[in-house]
């Protein structure tokens, strides 16, 4: 009998080549229809700091309606950044510790602060033809958990915030369950971010096409660790609760 894991290997096989054929026009006009419907949510209204993730140009709905919106109405807006991790007792600056890349590190993510549309719309993209922060000033950027840098704060009471997060994946289901590409690094980052006792838990809402979200009848295998979302904006105008379904 196949394991959670096999099983999700399974289906993010399967939603991937599923995307493979949707067309570029298809995840425009999709992509327009779910971030339309974020921006009309009262929790995305109300929000103050929030975290958006950069986007592949194919095979996922795209974020940057909500990104130059989110600017337009002067919220603090936090990207995902991928890097070795990084420890309190690391003699290295953080710089230093993503350009060496110690093999023995794991991977995780910090939510970053991106200063500008205007930085937004001149970053380059990296090997995944993903928009990406510049290495060069990762220290001096604001960290979501607080302080600044990839590693933030350490010690002491959290000082960072984020009021709402959006969030990418491979599937999504009608139980407000949410399936990422296997490495984990929102559910790692949530974990680490929620423990804070002075700060509350962001409003978690899902972005995605409509090949990505399985029938109402099908559930994604969830495991231990597994984050689900407080909602799903969907490319065919729906908003998924679990109040909905």
């Amino acid at each position: 009998m196949a394991t959670g894991q096999e099983l999700k290997a399974q289906l993010r096989a399967k939603i991937k080549g599923n995307l493979a054929h949707v067309s570029a026009a298809s995840i425009e006009s999709q992509s327009i229809a779910a971030q339309n419907v974020i921006l009309s949510m009262p929790e995305y209204t109300r929000a103050k700091s929030v975290g958006i993730y950069l986007c592949m140009p194919t095979s996922e709905a795209q974020t940057y309606a909500l990104i130059r919106d989110a600017f337009k109405q002067d919220k603090a807006v936090f990207v995902p950044y991928i890097h070795a991790e990084v420890k309190a007792d690391d003699m290295e600056s953080a710089v230093q510790v993503e350009r060496s890349k110690p093999a023995k590190k794991r991977k995780v993510m910090s939510m970053l602060r991106l200063n500008s549309l205007h930085e937004y719309e001149n970053l380059k993209p990296d090997s995944w033809n993903i928009p990406t922060l510049p290495k060069s000033d990762l220290e001096t950027r604001e960290n979501a958990n607080g302080g600044k840098g990839l590693q933030g704060v350490t010690t002491g009471e959290a000082t960072g915030d984020l009021d709402l997060i959006v969030m990418p994946g491979v599937a999504f289901d009608h139980q407000m369950n949410r399936m990422g590409h296997g490495a984990g690094y929102y559910d790692k980052f949530l974990a680490s971010f929620c423990k804070a006792e002075t700060r509350q838990k962001p409003f978690l809402v899902g972005l995605c096409l409509t090949e990505q979200v399985l029938p109402s009848e099908e559930s994604l295998v969830m495991q231990d660790w597994d984050w689900k979302v407080d909602a799903v904006a969907v490319g065919d105008g729906r908003l998924l609760t679990a109040a909905s379904t």
